[in-house]
Order: structure tokens, then C-alpha cells, then sequence
């Protein structure tokens, strides 16, 4: 299941990379060429951006190459840096249940009860606040997944990556 999050993830980068590249060139042709911009490119540019900026958020939380401060871990013993791992798995998690899963549920439910939509495409502004609940089910899952994973080495099971 993990892998095939992972493609979808992937994926769904590569088309909304493509699709913000499409709308951000159309809207300079419009400006600049056509001496007409489009406010409707302008706000498809944005939305696609904010949906771009949360999965790619994840895909690096996924592969683990989000950012980390070395401080700490780069002094403290190996038995150490394993607590300290688990520890900020168990935060990443409670993070996303908190605010992205917890939070982004509230801003999805309070924009779809108050009917509001965007200026230019009349868009229902609940469908784009939808990502920030399911970047935290990714995380929270993942997160879940990378804990089990370091209980498992430590136990001396010979699963090191569990990768349905």
C-alpha cells in the first residue's frame, strides 16, 4: 500500500507541477502578448501552487528528505538518537492530526458552511482546502509506519522497510 501512496503521490506532483507551468506561461501570453490578462490563470496558478507546496511537503516527509537540524541528534549517543527518532515521529504525527487533520477538517467544514467560493472561477474554496486534511492522513500514516518500522529493528525483526 505504502508504494503505491508513494506513485500516487508522485504523480499527482508531476501533474500539478505541469498543470502550474501551463497556467503561470498562458497567464505571461495573456499580459504581455495578448494585452489581456486573465484573472481565472492567476487564481488556477495559485490554487495549483498551494496544492503543489502540500503534497510536495509530504513526498519529502515520504521519502525522508525533509529538513532536519542536526544539532541535537549529531551529539548524543546511537541508543539515544533512536528515542530522538521515535520521538519526532510521534510529534510529526500528533502535528498532523492536530492541525493539518484536525484543523484542516475545521477550515474545509467552516468554508462549505459558509458557501464561500473563489472571486474569479466561482470554485467552492472547501475543494481546495481539502489538501491540508489529506496531507495529514499521508503524514500521520507515514509517520505511524516509520515508528512500527523502528520498533520492528529494535526487536531484531528482520523486516527492516515494510513496503506493501
Amino acid at each position: 500500500m505504502r508504494s503505491m501512496i508513494e506513485r500516487t503521490v508522485a504523480g499527482l506532483l508531476v501533474i500539478l507541477f505541469t498543470a502550474t507551468v501551463l497556467a503561470v506561461c498562458w497567464q505571461v501570453i495573456g499580459r504581455y502578448v495578448l494585452a489581456a490578462p486573465s484573472s481565472a490563470t492567476e487564481e488556477i496558478a495559485r490554487f495549483l501552487l498551494i496544492w503543489l507546496g502540500m503534497l510536495s511537503m509530504v513526498y519529502a516527509f515520504i521519502m525522508r528528505m525533509h529538513v532536519g537540524v542536526d544539532l541535537v541528534s549529531a551529539r548524543i549517543s546511537a541508543s539515544s538518537h533512536k528515542t530522538l527518532a521515535r520521538l519526532i515521529w510521534l510529534l510529526c504525527a500528533l502535528f498532523a492530526i492536530a492541525v493539518l487533520i484536525y484543523g484542516g477538517g475545521r477550515l474545509v467544514s467552516i468554508t462549505a458552511t459558509l458557501g464561500q467560493t473563489s472571486p474569479s472561477l466561482g470554485m467552492p474554496m472547501w475543494a481546495i482546502y481539502t489538501i491540508l486534511p489529506i496531507s495529514g492522513i499521508i503524514v500521520t500514516f507515514y509517520s505511524l509506519a516509520f515508528l512500527r518500522e523502528g520498533a520492528l529493528q529494535d526487536a531484531g525483526n528482520p523486516e527492516e522497510m515494510i513496503n506493501d
